[in-house]
């Protein structure tokens, strides 16, 4: 049926405790899923919301729900059992901000968002906010160009630092990494830096390898392609890089590691896709998976978080339904998908003069 594009968060927190959260007209709702996939309760968590909100857990099970104000300042409502705190974090109202996340380190809140300083020319400034011993602190990470379309930044952690992979222009893919020792930002290091315009963006970190995905103009034609590197105390190599899709209208890729099995899904036509690779993305399966369930139903993208240690299940994102049961969709077993077949570029012959 339907994609619909609005931030949905389904987070895990704890054993049989699983939370959604979203963005309703001004609202931000918390909503408890009990059993599977059964919404129980909802709850109004904030109102007179702009446009940008994100959750954070930690290791506590405490909630983090950030969000800018309707006036322009960034408020943070902190939920601790049945305790819930509102805090005011700036002391004059921001411009609009975008891209706005919040992570919860060691016990360390960071804080990560875009300001538009520009507007002749599309420029936007990364700016970093972290709270640490009663105090805050701030960096302004990079100042990045966008010609059509602002791309999304991603964060990932280690055990001693934050990786924050970013579009520095719409054919640059870059990464920075924040020491948590040391407390500063390193030089940037470009990944992917191809001539060709690029969208979208989906990352996971798997022992000492980064694995990526992206769109990619080909010939006038978007297509998902997968990029793997190396990780190694602040180096990075790349190893691997391939076409998933067809040419096409694919859009919103997805990387996701579960029962053994890296998957990348993506939307293409209403309709989820997927490709899966069995040795961690080194070969990837000859043949695309269309889900027919997703056909029928309304769905969105889901942020993925939790608290939960899983060896065999690692996802930021994923395609999922909403009501009346909320389930993640293109990955898993293969019992109800249409095999779609890889269509392979034709080669021009160019006779000799």
């Amino acid at each position: 049926m339907t994609f619909f594009t609005d931030r949905w968060t389904i987070a895990e927190i704890g054993s049989n405790n699983t939370i959604l959260v979203r963005k309703s007209k001004n609202n931000i709702l918390l909503e408890r899923v009990v059993g599977d996939t059964s919404i129980n309760s909802r709850e109004i968590i904030a109102r007179d919301v702009l446009e940008e909100y994100d959750l954070g857990i930690d290791i506590m099970n405490n909630i983090y729900i950030l969000y800018q104000s309707k006036e322009g300042h960034l408020v943070l409502n902190v939920l601790k059992e049945k305790k819930k705190e509102e805090i005011q974090l700036t002391s004059e109202p921001l411009p609009e901000v975008f891209e706005l996340n919040i992570i919860v380190k060691d016990k360390i809140i960071h804080i990560f968002y875009l300001i538009r300083i520009s507007d002749e020319e599309m420029r936007y400034r990364i700016y970093h906010y972290y709270y640490n011993e009663n105090k805050w602190s701030n960096h302004i990470i990079e100042e990045i160009s966008v010609n059509k379309v602002l791309n999304p930044i991603r964060l990932m952690q280690t055990d001693k630092s934050i990786l924050l992979l970013y579009y520095s222009n719409d054919k640059k893919i870059e990464l920075k990494e924040f020491s948590m020792d040391k407390l500063v930002w390193s030089n940037n290091r470009t990944l992917v830096g191809t001539e060709n315009d690029k969208l979208f963006l989906d990352v996971l970190k798997m022992d000492n390898i980064i694995h990526m995905t992206y769109g990619e103009f080909i010939s006038g034609s978007l297509v998902i392609k997968y990029n793997q590197f190396s990780y190694d105390d602040g180096e990075y190599e790349k190893i691997r890089e391939q076409h998933i899709s067809n040419e096409g209208s694919p859009s919103y890729p997805n990387i996701i590691f579960y029962e053994n099995k890296l998957w990348i899904t993506w939307v293409e036509l209403n309709k989820i896709m997927s490709r899966s690779s069995e040795d961690k993305g080194m070969n990837w399966e000859p043949i695309i998976y269309m889900w027919k369930g997703s056909r029928d139903i309304d769905f969105v993208r889901y942020k993925y978080l939790t608290t939960i240690s899983k060896d065999n299940v690692l996802l930021q994102h994923s395609f999922g339904s909403i009501y009346p049961e909320v389930t993640f969709m293109g990955f898993g077993p293969l019992d109800n998908v249409v095999e779609v077949p890889i269509k392979k570029k034709k080669s021009i012959s160019i006779p000799r003069i």
